[in-house]
């Protein structure tokens, strides 16, 4: 941030000349301490923290209504005209888990979040994103979100940050931008970022969610995300993995199972089977998604596919057609499971515009009991509906039921697709294309 707005007093910045009030903040006890001047009354509108702390249920409110009456008395009627060295000083230790980064300072950042409190303009017109989520870091330490959310939509600098990023193309953003937009969007109620930036996090994965990685409590509020939303994307991502890998084992069990796989009545059917199978368990273990295990002893630790999730579509779509003679040209595994991957993909991938599996921020708000994923019974069967697909011969079974969910409400569409994925079994057999 920007130093060259900064009205210094005494040592003292000035936020608002008619201030009657010196703040006294330092991250640290040890650190260096920087101090503002700024309008008690102000804070107290905007702030449930600083309302409570000023007011004279607490000593520092006492002091504060004890040094302004000594001001009047001693004929300092105006508090504008009054120097900085005789008003009344609060100290605050601890202003948030920031994340300051080279060219920004805990100095600039709480005047700018003071600015804001006071209605003031930022330090600079567009902010970059990693301020904008300190800003909001600082709202939820002070207990100011409703304010400064207000004051960010009414600046319009959420939309001016989404227009700069469009004209950047060809880039990935780094998980850290990505955890800050979704914070702000958060915290500073822009829905679109809470939706389009947990779902990247779950398609993506996430450094923090890596076995052996402990909690930091140094490290900013965004890598361990407030009010649950940490814990509902792991929680999300762990049933989406279920998901596709039910896929597999399906097929895994159907060619295993005793059970004629090829249709067609020769002779070759059940080589053909056996073949397929080989072929098909090659193919997984290839691909690195299938681990053959023995069960005689077995002291394996559960592990989870840690990457993008597209990624693993598309390896998983790399299945040849493989067949035994010219026959079984239409056997196998890739006619029948593209089809499920289809469907699968088309709720999940970033290139399309479903957004169910990424948090609605109205529904966290509004319905959290009976919209998280974390807090939902698991039904048995995935319903039905859901599992529609698209043929190979490029038919699709299900427009009509796509009809029917933009007619309903939001949160019914959501909770559809948290109980397809959320499902204990996905019955994927009604929905084999062979």
């Amino acid at each position: 941030m920007a130093t060259s707005r900064l009205l210094v007093d005494d040592g003292v910045i000035v936020i608002s000349p008619e201030g009657n009030l010196v703040l006294d903040i330092r991250q640290e006890e040890s650190e260096e301490q920087y101090s503002y001047r700024v309008k008690s009354g102000t804070l107290r509108a905007n702030s449930r923290y600083f309302d409570n702390l000023l007011s004279d249920r607490f000593s520092e409110g006492q002091s504060l209504l004890a040094a302004l009456e000594h001001l009047k008395i001693s004929g300092h009627e105006d508090v504008a005209g009054a120097l900085v060295g005789v008003l009344p000083r609060i100290r605050i230790i601890n202003v948030g888990k920031i994340g300051i980064s080279k060219g920004s300072n805990i100095q600039n950042l709480t005047a700018d979040f003071l600015r804001a409190i006071h209605g003031q303009p930022l330090a600079v017109a567009v902010p970059p994103v990693s301020n904008l989520a300190n800003l909001a870091v600082l709202a939820d330490r002070f207990d100011a979100v409703e304010s400064l959310a207000i004051y960010v939509q009414r600046r319009k600098y959420l939309l001016a940050t989404d227009a700069k990023s469009k004209s950047k193309t060809g880039s990935s953003i780094p998980e850290e931008r990505v955890r800050q937009k979704l914070l702000v969007g958060l915290l500073f109620d822009h829905p679109p970022w809470v939706t389009r930036y947990s779902k990247h996090l779950i398609m993506r994965d996430s450094a923090q969610w890596q076995p052996g990685v402990e909690t930091d409590d140094s490290k900013a509020l965004w890598w361990d995300l407030p009010y649950g939303i940490e814990d509902e994307l792991i929680q999300r991502r762990e049933y989406i993995l279920e998901t596709i890998n039910s896929i597999q084992s399906h097929f895994l069990k159907l060619y295993t199972s005793g059970e004629r796989q090829c249709k067609l009545g020769y002779d070759t059917s059940r080589e053909c089977d056996s073949y397929q199978l080989g072929e098909m368990v090659r193919f997984f273990i290839k691909t690195s998604t299938l681990r053959l295990q023995g069960t005689i002893y077995d002291n394996t630790e559960p592990t989870y596919y840690s990457g993008d999730l597209d990624r693993l579509l598309e390896s998983l779509r790399q299945c040849s057609s493989y067949q035994i003679d010219r026959n079984h040209a239409h056997c196998g595994l890739r006619s029948r499971m593209i089809p499920l991957l289809d469907l699968v993909q088309n709720q999940l991938s970033l290139e399309i515009g479903s957004l169910d599996i990424g948090i609605c921020a109205e529904c966290w708000k509004n319905n959290r009991g009976v919209y998280a994923w974390s807090l939902a019974k698991r039904p048995v069967m995935a319903p039905p509906r859901l599992l529609t697909v698209s043929r190979p011969n490029g038919n699709s079974h299900g427009a009509g039921h796509q009809r029917s969910l933009s007619s309903s409400s939001c949160l019914n569409r959501h909770i559809l697709v948290r109980e397809f994925y959320m499902a204990t079994e996905k019955n994927w057999a009604a929905r084999d294309a062979y």
